[in-house]
């Protein structure tokens, strides 16, 4: 080799390792662990009383505890609390403490030493105007009514409680609330009692006897009605508190709360553990969903009229066919929460896996009982989908535990802490099979009830109750990230009768992903026989020989959907085909996806695909083929467009709208204009609207999409659609269109939408800029952060003051460094300027 040859091949191997590096990473940030304490929280006790129109609260926080070690001084976080005062009970007799307050806390100076094993009962009196963790959001049917929620991860609470305010803490809590008529409280446990009080106020009494963490303390209050539910089978009382007017939409959104309460608590054989439940539709809740225990937050968009044709969304989704967040399903994930994540509680964030994965993949099983093992699947495909487009897309392969990250939001990323971490455990079900792994859940759940939990005890648990060492698996999906990739070969050695399969690991090797360990499943059918075996791999490449007494007429790899990654097995038309017509869903899926990528114009392909939009197959095979009609020659492509947009399933028409972004212009344009005229379903036409934006080619387009405007649709969706739309052509005539949908009562999906239209059509408007300003200083949680980011995205110069005083001021960690990360854009910009 000469000395250029070599320097060839010296600078190729640098850069395919220097790609190879910089195409995936771990993320970086703060190290969080376990919080050191000083004190154990057996009680608390908060008496408040809600300024509502002022946003702000006056309280008294009863706090009974016991030192961890002999102290005479200990602290409670409390973020900007104005302290009033402290004491200490002693014989029945209030005490004057003395306190410092700093570092949001308060330091209490106790009057001797006292020792673990001590009870010691304090009072603390304040006012708060909380900016986070209690939110007074306007009530979009009346101008002079707020809602007003709370909401602890991360550590907010400490601004309206003082607290100790992490989650490796649990206490039994009652929260005694005052606020004004018309207003009623939810709040944990049981109603203990409620009052008239004077100058048109009522008090109410909550109380939960059972041990749960700071964060999950909750208070709801708004124009309220109250709708019962059947009890669950063992007795626990089932509600649901709806907006004024909405009793019908509340019945209906959670009529299936008795039949979910009752799966679960047979499913892991430990039943529903708390007091009662209840279920509170908020407007506006910009959380989405929240497990408080024993009252769970949603979202109004939860709620439905059925006679209204609703999709089945949770929240709006104009992007993609199906999303796993249904309405049912994110009942059923909050449900869940009340074994996994209220109950055993994960010790600190970095572990938050053990609340969301657990949490999500309950979901799933939900669904699997309810609609069957193909919705089962999708979840599964769904959830694979929008993981390794993540990772595609963001390069990030961050594990489940991770304990890296300023953003708290940063470790509840829905990709990877959501979806990878339910897949890991269905992978997780069938290593064990499905008794084992119920059963060890059941032993979990026993074994650690009312406490807080970490990885390794969920790795005791699966070796105390099937004996096997899952080091491998841990390392692999818990403390590591990514995913493998598997390229595959495969020939018949016909006078030998073996099937030669080779197997490769083809995923960067780099910090945090290394080859992975794992069963792969193969399934081989001849004319005779159906042969399945499981071939484990560890290396880069894998070999393997396999009787088989005659030619294979499918090779399937993992046709069940169990590996969470990708699997590359090139075949030839035929095979593809007959894979489709014979195999399991996940086979099939990644046949057909295969089939269209590298076979659209072959006569197997249009025999195979009119056969299945014509016949008995799942509507969500058929929008997988409607998705992708693009890629297919004309004739067919229209054929198949006119079945799809006519199926009586509307997610089969979604598909075929989002497919037409692949189709010729003039197609799309025509057709989508008679989809947005023609459609029922407002999810269809939403989504219609969207697509049509992106071939929009002058005012014809822009005022027939304007005319959508305002049509009756579940949740705004049309409305948002058509900012959306808005965005994407980016015309600053549209600005007087949009400016009224920024503000209320349009719902936040719409309003942060008319921002985004807004800033697209006219970046340099300073009626948008002093908007985003006011909107980021004192708005819905939501509004907050998209105002932030926004100002830093444009950049806007002139909002350097506002961003540097919620960097400062603000409650919210998370909205404090959105802030300073903004302000670095600005002066970036100013810097080149």
């Amino acid at each position: 080799m000469n000395t250029k040859q070599l320097f060839r091949v010296i600078f190729a191997l640098t850069t395919f390792f220097t790609l190879t590096v910089a195409a995936q990473f771990l993320p970086e940030g703060r190290y969080h662990t376990n919080r050191e304490r000083d004190i154990d929280i057996l009680h608390y006790k908060a008496q408040l009383e809600l300024d509502i129109p002022d946003q702000s609260l006056r309280g008294s926080a009863t706090i009974t505890l016991t030192p961890l070690h002999a102290t005479h001084r200990f602290s409670l976080d409390a973020v900007r609390l104005d302290i009033q005062g402290c004491s200490i009970r002693i014989a029945d007799q209030l005490q004057t403490l003395p306190f410092e307050v700093g570092d949001d806390k308060v330091f209490l100076q106790l009057p001797s030493t006292y020792h673990h094993g001590d009870t010691i009962t304090v009072q603390i009196d304040y006012q708060a105007h909380p900016t986070a963790g209690m939110y007074f959001v306007k009530d979009p049917s009346n101008k002079n009514l707020r809602y007003v929620y709370t909401y602890g991860e991360g550590g907010l609470h400490a601004n309206w409680l003082p607290i100790y305010n992490d989650v490796n803490d649990k206490f039994t809590s009652e929260l005694i609330v005052t606020v004004p008529l018309p207003y009623r409280v939810i709040s944990n446990g049981i109603l203990v009692a409620t009052e008239e009080v004077a100058g048109q106020k009522r008090l109410f009494h909550w109380k939960e006897t059972k041990p749960h963490s700071n964060y999950l303390i909750v208070l709801y209050a708004g124009n309220f009605e109250k709708g019962d539910l059947p009890s669950a089978a063992n007795g626990t009382p089932l509600h649901f508190w709806v907006p004024k007017g909405r009793l019908e939409e509340g019945a209906y959104s959670f009529r299936n709360t008795p039949e979910m309460v009752n799966f679960f608590s047979e499913r892991f054989n430990y039943p529903y553990p708390w007091e009662k439940y209840d279920q509170i539709a908020v407007p506006d809740y910009s959380i989405g969903a929240m497990e408080h225990t024993t009252a769970t937050g949603h979202r109004a968009s939860v709620l439905r009229n059925p006679n209204q044709n609703p999709p089945d969304n949770f929240g709006p989704d104009l992007f993609h066919y199906y999303n796993i967040w249904t309405a049912d399903g994110t009942i059923s994930h909050e449900l869940a929460h009340h074994w996994f994540g209220d109950n055993l509680t994960c010790r600190n964030l970095s572990m938050i896996w053990l609340n969301e994965s657990f949490a999500t993949y309950c979901q799933m099983l939900w669904d699997e009982n309810a609609h069957g093992k193909g919705i089962f699947y999708l979840d599964r495909l769904t959830a694979l989908d929008r993981y390794l487009e993540f990772v595609k897309n963001n390069h990030l392969i961050r594990p489940l535990e991770y304990h890296q990250f300023d953003l708290v939001s940063d470790i509840y990323t829905q990709e990877i802490t959501y979806f990878k971490g339910a897949l890991v455990l269905h992978f997780l079900r069938y290593l064990l099979g499905d008794e084992a792994f119920f059963r060890m859940l059941s032993d979990y759940l026993h074994k650690h009830e009312f406490s807080n939990v970490d990885s390794h005890d969920f790795q005791i648990a699966i070796e105390e109750a099937t004996g096997q060492n899952l080091d491998w698996f841990f390392d692999d999906w818990i403390y590591n990230g990514g995913y493998p990739i598997l390229e595959v070969e495969s020939r018949y050695i016909a006078p030998r009768k073996i099937t030669h399969l080779v197997i490769r690991q083809v995923q960067s090797i780099v910090e945090g992903q290394d080859f992975f360990t794992l069963p792969v499943e193969v399934t081989i059918v001849t004319a005779n026989k159906t042969i399945t075996d499981t071939l484990w791999i560890d290396d880069r490449e894998e070999e393997f020989f396999i009787p088989t007494p005659g030619k294979p007429q499918m090779i399937s790899l993992d046709r069940d959907g169990v590996i969470i990654g990708e699997i590359h097995f090139p075949k030839s038309a035929s095979d593809l085909v007959y894979q489709i017509e014979h195999d399991h869903p996940a086979g099939k899926i990644r046949a057909l996806r295969q089939l269209l990528e590298r076979y659209p114009y072959q006569s197997e392909t249009a025999r195979v695909l009119e056969k299945m939009m014509k016949g008995e197959e799942e509507w969500w095979v058929k929008a997988e083929i409607a998705l992708r009609l693009g890629k297919l020659p004309l004739k067919l492509q229209q054929k198949l467009l006119r079945r799809a947009l006519n199926a009586s399933d509307y997610h089969i028409r979604k598909a075929a709208v989002l497919g037409l972004q692949s189709c010729s212009p003039e197609l799309a344009r025509k057709t989508l204009r008679t989809v947005i005229s023609k459609d029922s379903h407002g999810d269809v036409v939403a989504t219609a609207i969207i697509v049509l934006s992106k071939f929009a080619t002058g005012k014809k387009d822009i005022d027939f999409i304007t005319a959508q405007l305002n049509r009756p649709s579940w949740y705004e969706e049309i409305n948002l659609a058509c900012m959306r739309a808005f965005e994407n052509i980016a015309s600053p005539e549209l600005v007087k269109i949009i400016q009224p949908y920024s503000n209320y009562p349009h719902n936040q999906f719409v309003r942060n939408a008319a921002l985004d239209a807004w800033a697209a059509c006219k970046p340099d408007d300073p009626q948008l800029h002093h908007l985003l300003k006011r909107f980021a200083m004192n708005e819905n949680y939501g509004i907050v952060f998209h105002a932030i980011e926004l100002l830093g995205d444009i950049p806007v110069v002139s909002a350097a003051e506002t961003l540097e005083e919620i960097a400062i001021t603000h409650g919210d960690p998370d909205v404090r460094l959105t802030a300073e990360q903004a302000l670095v854009k600005i002066e970036k910009l100013e810097a080149v300027q």
